[in-house]
């Protein structure tokens, strides 16, 4: 399936309704859009992903963890703002 459209003077282009029809787009949908070398590659942003990021969200504030408290042991001293500045000679 191809066509040809213009770009509008903002930058704009309109996707024919058959196109848009195939990808399941509607006013307001989301679209990733990318090069592959001259190539510009518009492809339809998945609910799906949308839906189970907010199914995942939900399952972990439905764990109740509490926030991390402990100090970091010996092993995660390499983390620290001031063990990164002492290695590198800044204080």
């Amino acid at each position: 399936m191809e066509n040809a459209t213009s770009i509008d003077k903002q930058g704009r282009l309109v996707l024919p309704s058959h196109i848009r029809e195939a990808l399941g787009l509607k006013g307001g949908g989301e679209v990733t859009i990318r090069l592959d070398g001259s190539r510009v590659i518009v492809e339809p942003v998945s609910n799906d992903v949308n839906k189970k990021v907010r199914e995942w969200e939900g399952l972990t504030k439905s764990l109740g963890a509490e926030a991390f408290t402990e100090e970091p042991d010996e092993s995660w001293k390499w983390m620290s703002g001031e063990y990164a500045r002492r290695k590198l000679g800044l204080s």
